[in-house]
């Protein structure tokens, strides 16, 4: 669908569609507006909202097409999500296909496709169109525009459903009134007359003219065969056309096999030739089943079935694949060959048989692969999720199978991978193997290492591609463990809790510790910043706890440095730039922009620059703060003045403020200990620069002094 001008946006009241946040207008017509819009209930997934104001010509036309669309579940027709009515509005959140409509690509291309290409995208719109009909259904509006085509993988669907009719209904409009585009109707929906799935035959039939001639109302002029399959799907009388749309598809790829297609476009005197195309597949629904097939199979195939395609490869190996509706039944029929074979999930079938997994090992997920023998036979079945499909092969002997299977699929690859030589790259482990990834289906890779340090056995560590599945992904383990939100692993009742981890608080994480139904404790943890998941093993909460407090933040230059560059705007800018550059190198470690909850609780609402380092010999937290002047430094800080209880002869309790004079600076320092945790801390302004410092969770007050007075800075 292709954008548009979105000066009409404000037409709709957004506040009153809460679910869904508006990106751009795609589409308008007299009737209603199709916007891009994120499906918030969905983890923001783009949708195609289409919205109609109620009127009572157009409500209940809406409303039907809201029943027929949630109605339909076919591949090749757009799926719809929701439907309903919020104040004076209608709508429908639809499937956003990323790609153009054919009239569009029709344009492109100069009015004209090839015969394969048209007998492709025909394919899968009889397809579709067959299946309403099965439904009772007739669209009554077949032409280019209804027909969208997907980018990068040219699937087609079917869309538009707002003038379909329910045969054994009485319908909206009446016997003697046209509704549809008069280029691709049919004689009787011209004249208002009777309709049935044979209205829709003709239309793809003048859709076809219109892909390989450039207009809808030319006439072919062609080869015998071809020229008898489109007079008869185009005549006058619905009786004498074909009886299904897949019936008529199927007469054309079989008229135009192994031949030359010319094409005379008698309207304009201009003869066009078409390259020799040769249709390998013979059965009903033949050209969409060939792009659902696996591509390296895609030989000598045919049709055992409407939904079953066997092949044979160019080295005579024999495969069957099975052509789903959708990702359940491609689940379900998987999970019944699972059930026959006995094998449970284990394995790598590139190294051995009897194995069940995903694959590939490694990267996005394509599938699930199962091989395995029985009676001296072996066989592979394996799914494919973009194609929805089941696919089988078996053979007298294992090992060339799996290798063949290997080769059909990119099925494997030897450890480590490049995600997986990322993944390591990020370990506090040694010894890494590659990681089963079936409880991490969305991760693109995983190691499993002997941790580094000690108190823990085992820790593992998965990668994603971006933050919605990492977060998806960790939100389900937190679910199913029943965590309870905000509690700290370090003291967690009976080692179950979740909560936020930061990095001189910046959020960069949550964290989840549980005990197995073995008993076995962990520690799961997102590092966001590297799109990472951990988890660590042990069997002593405090040790397990220990490991993670110390190991979780390795490698953290790398950590800091993921964090800045995501960061908006990216750290540092040109103000922040000029606040490190007053902070002396040995105290500039691992710096990060100051977050906004450790910002508010050092200098309040009041405007300022501001960056937190750590960790240093002093404190494992320091944050610097730059006003635009003194006296809006002093709000923050007190006035200066008095030499009571000097920090730097460690007053009792460290608690104490004296005004200090060191390198030329001036300013005041002072120190203090939370009676509530014991935390000791310091702040301390500097009158040259306006820099007020704040120092948190410092060390002893002895090695605190020691660390301003020689390396605090500012400088």
């Amino acid at each position: 669908m292709q954008e548009t001008e979105d000066g009409y946006l404000d037409d709709v009241a957004w506040d009153l569609l809460p679910a869904y946040r508006r990106r751009t207008a795609l589409s308008r017509t007299n009737m209603s507006t199709v916007y891009l819009a994120e499906d918030l209930t969905h983890h923001n997934r783009l949708v195609a909202l289409k919205v109609q104001e109620s009127s009572p010509g157009l409500s209940e036309r809406f409303e039907r097409e809201s029943r027929i669309a949630l109605t339909i579940e076919h591949p090749n027709v757009v799926p719809v999500y929701a439907a309903g009515e919020v104040g004076r509005s209608r709508y429908l959140a639809m499937h956003y296909v990323q790609g153009h409509n054919l009239r569009q690509v029709l344009n492109e291309r100069n009015g004209v496709l090839g015969f394969q290409e048209t007998l492709r995208i025909v394919g899968q719109v009889a397809a579709a169109l067959d299946s309403t009909h099965a439904l009772g259904l007739v669209h009554r509006d077949v032409k280019p525009a209804n027909i969208m085509i997907e980018d990068g993988t040219g699937h087609v669907y079917l869309c538009d459903f707002g003038i379909a009719k329910d045969i054994s209904t009485t319908g909206l409009t009446a016997t003697g009134v046209f509704v549809g585009t008069p280029d691709y109707s049919s004689p009787e929906q011209v004249r208002g007359g009777m309709i049935d799935r044979r209205t829709d035959v003709y239309s793809l039939a003048v859709v076809v003219q219109h892909c390989l001639t450039g207009s809808p109302s030319t006439r072919l002029s062609t080869a015998p065969a071809v020229h008898r399959v489109l007079a008869k799907a185009l005549a006058p009388d619905p009786a004498d056309r074909f009886g299904s749309c897949a019936e008529f598809v199927h007469a054309l790829a079989t008229a135009k096999s192994r031949r030359t297609l010319k094409l005379s476009l008698t309207a304009l005197g201009v003869v066009a030739v078409l390259a020799t195309t040769t249709i390998l597949l013979s059965g009903n629904n033949i050209p969409l089943a060939l792009d659902r097939v696996p591509e390296a199979l895609r030989g000598d195939c045919s049709a055992a079935t409407p939904a079953t395609i066997t092949c044979r490869t160019r080295e005579g190996q024999e495969t069957s694949t099975e052509l789903l509706a959708d990702q359940a039944g491609v689940d379900e029929a998987y999970g019944r060959a699972v059930r026959s074979a006995g094998v449970a999930k284990n394995g790598d079938c590139a190294s051995a048989n009897g194995g069940e997994h995903r694959y590939p090992l490694t990267g996005p997920a394509k599938g699930r692969v199962l091989c395995y023998a029985r009676d001296g036979v072996a066989h592979v079945v394996w799914t494919d999720i973009a194609a929805r499909t089941l696919t089988r092969a078996e053979a007298p002997q294992d090992a060339p199978l799996r290798q063949a299977w290997t080769s059909w699929t990119g099925g494997t690859a030897a450890f480590p991978t490049e995600d997986e030589r990322a993944t390591i790259s990020v370990s506090s482990g040694a010894n890494c193997v590659r990681a089963d990834l079936d409880a991490f289906p969305t991760a693109l890779a995983g190691v499993t290492c002997t941790p580094l340090g000690i108190g823990a056995q085992q820790v593992s560590y998965y990668r994603f591609a971006s933050l919605p599945p990492l977060r998806d992904q960790f939100t389900g383990m937190v679910a199913e463990a029943k965590a309870p939100v905000g509690v700290s692993c370090a003291n967690a009742p009976g080692f179950l809790g979740t909560q936020r981890h930061d990095w001189l608080g910046t959020d960069i994480g949550q964290l989840m510790c549980r005990t197995g139904a073995d008993g076995a404790l962990s520690i799961s943890w997102t590092m966001e910043p590297l799109s990472i998941i951990g988890v660590v093993t042990g069997s002593d909460p405090r040790a397990v706890h220990g490991w993670w407090s110390q190991w979780h933040l390795s490698p953290l230059n790398r950590i800091v440095e993921a964090t800045n560059a995501q960061a908006d705007p990216p750290f540092p800018t040109a103000d922040e730039r000029k606040l490190l550059d007053h902070i002396p190198p040995v105290s500039r470690n691992h710096c990060v922009r100051a977050a906004p909850s450790l910002k508010w609780r050092d200098v309040g609402a009041l405007p300022a620059v501001g960056v937190a380092c750590g960790r240093t010999s002093g404190a494992e937290l320091v944050a610097y703060y730059q006003f635009s002047d003194v006296t809006t430094m002093r709000t923050v800080h007190g006035p200066v003045g008095g030499q009571d209880n000097d920090c730097r002869n460690l007053p009792e309790g460290f608690n104490g403020g004296s005004d200090y004079s060191r390198g030329g600076g001036t300013g005041n320092l002072r120190c203090y200990t939370y009676k509530e945790t014991g935390e000791r801390g310091m702040a301390w302004t500097d009158e040259r620069f306006a820099i007020r410092v704040v120092a948190h969770r410092g060390t002893s007050p002895l090695a605190m002094i020691d660390w301003w007075t020689h390396d605090a800075g500012p400088v």
